[in-house]
């Protein structure tokens, strides 16, 4: 087997799982949005078909509801115009007159009164009966004819022993299966006592119009019940699915209309004629999915479409995109073992062709970085030997100056030898520290031997006092802090003063910080000059800008930078009467890490 075919066997695995992760990328892409929208949209249609059904059904039931008091309001009428009938029952104002047949009328006369009322209500009416309690006699009224009896029971009990308790009757009984019992009762005013009353038993079916407007859905259930949730009249006949006890709790528990979701549906119910009956539907939730169902279907065959679909565009897709980036990763994988001989020659106009444009671009710009890298190192070569070189000068002058010092010790001169010797201290501080963190011993031998050589150029014309609190001198701070602040002091605010100059240098620790003051007796400083200065102090590194005070400032910048935006410098002076340049830094023992 030659070089060549062991890399194509090497390499189909790779293209193979490429084009698969491809092919599977795209089919979930297709996938998850359509079955999200499927679902989302199954929802929503059933939640709108569910508030659209509540909302059309609690009208359809106020409107029945309606209807149903109207009905009852003319079965009232036909009641009234025996109870308020003078003639049968008479008012006690005229009870004694003599014109007034009263309980005595004849029965011939009421017969005729019940009969007419029969005919012309028959359609709806069954039955007409009156109870005359001064005869004890109940006057019933059909379509066989008009008659009356002794026997005062009926279906909403017996007359006789309503008239003694002196109750008033307003109520709807059922009769089974098809007709009620519209019961009422005529009392005298003064004490209740009852004259008589007016059963209408009447036909369920007048009020089927209004339950056909009720009954809109082909599936659902209306029924009229009483107040404990006993079905009164079922006009479909159909088998009740609601669950009684649930319809009983519904009802009960409520005096207003309503209506309540369940799992098995919806239930609505309205209380009509003064709540004595109770109007209740129920439409099952069959109805309610129906419309989401039909939507979900049609969501998968085009989901199962579109799967197909995605399936057959992303091999072919995953063959056309692949084929031009594994020629570009063998390119790549050349180029990793050093081989930069390998640019791209037919360039696509695509975006993967863009890809292989940029591929030759890196290949050129690579070449050009290995000269240049090359180059650097000679460079950074050259720049280290100058860089030694460059370090032989400052030990060179320390060296000259220790010489000359001991040339002024021969010759007796012990002033000029101090002079030399603060000064090459001075440059020795420079040269052997490395690090840009020193000691507070350090820093306060370096400043000592600045103020020593001040003292020998201002003689008796300058004091300085040095204050260390004990166990300070081993905490770490910034290289060369001290000596720019003390050399302003001499600078800006000692230098032409006919007085005595006095510099105080006081270092303590306070809690976790050590606070250095850096005190002069000089000229001070104008408030203009001093706002300004304090406002450089206070802005961030990027922000300050060289001035004057550059040399506080880049002292101020430095602690800033390496202990926090915390600490720094902070001064405060008075006109006519010297500054103050205090230093804050954290308290940090050397060898120590900064946090």
């Amino acid at each position: 087997m030659t070089m060549n075919t062991m890399k194509r066997w090497f390499m189909v695995p790779f293209q193979m799982s490429m084009r698969y992760k491809l092919m599977i990328l795209m089919v979930i892409v297709a996938i998850l949005p359509l079955t999200t929208v499927t679902f989302f949209a199954a929802q929503t249609t059933k939640q709108s078909l569910s508030s659209e059904i509540i909302r059309s059904n609690e009208s359809r039931m106020n409107w029945a509801a309606q209807y149903f008091d109207e009905k009852f309001s003319q079965l009232h009428s036909v009641a009234y115009s025996l109870l308020l009938d003078n003639n049968i029952f008479p008012t006690s104002g005229r009870e004694n007159e003599g014109d007034i047949k009263g309980p005595n009328r004849g029965n011939f006369d009421i017969e005729e009164k019940l009969r007419s009322l029969y005919v012309a209500n028959n359609n709806n009416i069954v039955r007409i009966s009156l109870y005359l309690n001064e005869k004890q006699r109940l006057y019933v009224v059909d379509k066989d004819a008009v008659r009356f009896t002794d026997n005062l029971d009926t279906s909403i009990g017996n007359w006789g022993e309503i008239a003694k308790t002196n109750q008033s009757v307003n109520k709807v009984v059922n009769v089974p299966p098809n007709t009620f019992i519209l019961a009422r009762s005529m009392n005298r005013f003064e004490n209740l006592q009852v004259l008589g009353g007016v059963l209408l038993e009447v036909r369920w079916k007048m009020m089927n119009n209004v339950m056909d407007m009720i009954h809109s859905e082909a599936n659902s259930e209306v029924l009229i019940v009483d107040v404990q949730g006993n079905t009164m009249y079922n006009p479909y006949g159909a088998k009740v699915s609601m669950d009684p006890e649930t319809l009983k709790k519904a009802i009960g528990g409520s005096e207003e209309p309503g209506h309540v979701q369940l799992k098995q549906g919806i239930l609505f119910f309205q209380p009509a004629v003064s709540g004595q009956i109770w109007i209740v539907k129920f439409v099952p939730m069959s109805y309610v999915t129906e419309s989401a169902t039909t939507t979900l279907s049609f969501s998968f065959y085009t989901a199962v479409a579109s799967i197909l679909t995605a399936i057959l565009l992303s091999v072919l897709i995953a063959y056309f995109t692949t084929k031009p980036i594994i020629r570009l990763t063998k390119s790549m994988k050349a180029v990793e073992h050093q081989n930069f001989n390998v640019g791209l020659d037919s360039i696509r106009s695509d975006e993967i062709g863009t890809l292989e444009r940029r591929f030759n671009s890196m290949l050129q710009r690579i070449k050009e970085l290995i000269q240049i890298e090359y180059k650097s190192k000679i460079e950074m070569r050259t720049a280290q030997i100058k860089a030694m070189q460059a370090q032989i000068n400052p030990h060179f002058l320390y060296n000259s100056l220790q010489a000359i010092g001991g040339v002024a010790i021969d010759r007796k001169v012990p002033e000029i030898y101090d002079y030399l010797r603060a000064i090459s201290d001075l440059f020795r501080y420079t040269i052997k520290m490395q690090s840009d963190l020193v000691t507070i011993f350090d820093e306060m031998e370096h400043v000592s031997n600045y103020l020593h050589i001040q003292k020998l150029r201002f003689q008796d014309m300058l004091e300085f006092e040095l204050d260390v609190e004990e166990g300070c001198e081993d905490y770490c701070m910034t290289k060369f802090t001290l000596q720019p602040i003390v050399e302003n002091c001499f600078v800006h605010g000692l230098e032409g003063m006919m007085k005595r100059g006095r510099v105080l240098i006081k270092i303590e620790r306070v809690v976790d910080e050590i606070e250095i003051s850096i005190e002069d007796n000089g000229v001070g400083i104008e408030p203009e000059r001093l706002e300004d200065i304090q406002r450089q102090l206070e802005q961030t590194n990027d922000e300050q800008l060289l001035g004057e005070s550059m040399g506080i400032n880049n002292v101020n910048s430095r602690i800033r930078l390496i202990f926090g935006e915390e600490f720094g410098l902070f001064v405060t002076s008075v006109k006519g009467d010297g500054t103050t340049v205090k230093v804050i830094i954290p308290a940090i023992l050397r060898g120590e890490e900064l946090l």
